[in-house]
């Protein structure tokens, strides 16, 4: 008879291992292995035949590497919306799976003896207190590690994701003068269903205003924002900025997406890869030669193929030590967008290094990253 001892504990992140334990009565068997079947959505994702642990004789699985295949990062729709994109738990933010197992011995194999589902969310777990911090400890959060006061300008779309238990939610949003004075709150006139859990805010001044019958303009110094009932985020807005911002928008530690603004100059390079061929650089012409007509030279090399690769080089203002450990996720991040003109273009990291900030150590020191364009350019082929 097979036992399962353990299981993944609840919460437990696909981006870790998902140990599974298991013991059988019949382990003396010479030939003896244990037969793990991981299911989805009732589809048969792997079988794996695997020796008793030696010191233990008992069955050590992990399929971890299994199911973290089977998540996407496809369900991101950049609208202006508080109520943006959500995630459901069919693969996306959250999967459950199910393990069964069997016996394998003097050529006779028996399946599902033992069976069990687990349910997984699609997070990386933490540098430090790995198996300590979890998912839920963001229940009825914002479900970032970003600190909650963002500086922003009129017209940004600042992204960030929201977990909670509660089947329906309530965007509100108040508004602060120079003064620090009370301008205005609204509330939704209407809520919101998350049967799943999980809902992407955009909570940028545009997608504030297209929601609820409120005005975030030059006289509104900053306002918060908040599902009705739960934590708030505040949006301080900078009036007359120098230069012109540009959004990252990426996946954070939690599985969804966050924004970083780099707001100070950013710089837009190059790289031409050409390809050409020699060629002589004159002509025959009956009894002369010619390198020139009609005041045209005559090319010695021609450059059939030229390729452009574009590099964004972006600084942020100065971060906050809070922002400086937020800000790392971006470096490591599966899925980045550059937001251009309300357009979203995949780019790519170039540093490959990051130093985690102290304010006492680099006061005013500013955020600045390449990054690579994923949208290479042709010229004229000849």
């Amino acid at each position: 008879m097979i036992t399962i001892n353990t299981n993944p504990s609840g919460n437990s992140s696909v981006q870790d291992s998902l140990w599974h334990v298991v013991t059988t009565d019949v382990t003396g068997q010479t030939d003896f292995k244990f037969v793990f079947d991981i299911f989805i959505n009732g589809e048969q994702k792997v079988r794996v035949k695997q020796y008793p642990e030696p010191g233990t004789l008992k069955g050590y699985f992990d399929a971890g590497p299994i199911v973290r295949n089977e998540f996407t990062y496809e369900w991101f729709v950049p609208t202006e919306s508080p109520y943006g994109s959500q995630p459901d738990a069919s693969g996306q933010m959250a999967l459950t799976y199910q393990l069964r197992v069997g016996e394998d011995y003097s050529g006779v194999t028996t399946l599902n003896m033992a069976s069990g589902n687990t349910k997984v969310y699609n997070y990386a777990p933490p540098l430090f207190k790995r198996r300590i911090v979890n998912i839920g400890d963001k229940l009825n959060k914002w479900l970032t590690n970003r600190p909650l006061i963002i500086n922003a300008k009129l017209g940004n779309n600042i992204f960030i994701p929201f977990h909670t238990n509660d089947t329906t939610l309530r965007i509100q949003c108040s508004t602060y003068d120079a003064s620090n004075a009370l301008i205005a709150t609204q509330s939704d006139a209407t809520t919101q269903s998350c049967p799943d859990g999980f809902i992407q805010s955009n909570i940028g001044s545009d997608a504030i205003m297209n929601e609820l019958p409120i005005t975030i303009n030059s006289a509104v110094k900053y306002y918060t924002v908040n599902f009705e009932g739960f934590e708030s985020v505040r949006v301080n807005l900078i009036c007359q900025p120098k230069y012109t911002t540009i959004p990252l928008h990426f996946v954070n530690r939690w599985g969804m997406y966050d924004t970083l603004l780099f707001d100070l100059v950013s710089r837009l390079s190059m790289d031409v890869e050409r390809k050409g061929f020699e060629k002589r650089d004159y002509r025959f012409s009956g009894n002369n030669v010619t390198y020139y007509d009609n005041f045209m030279y005559h090319e010695g090399k021609i450059n059939h193929l030229n390729k452009a690769a574009f590099t964004y080089r972006l600084t942020a203002d100065a971060l906050t030590d809070a922002e400086w450990e937020w800000a790392a996720e971006l470096i490591y991040s599966p899925k980045i967008l550059l937001e251009i003109d309300g357009y979203y273009y995949p780019v790519t990291i170039k540093n490959t290094n990051y130093e985690f900030s102290k304010w006492i150590n680099n006061k005013l020191r500013p955020l600045e990253l390449d990054v690579n364009v994923n949208q290479d350019r042709y010229s004229h082929l000849r």
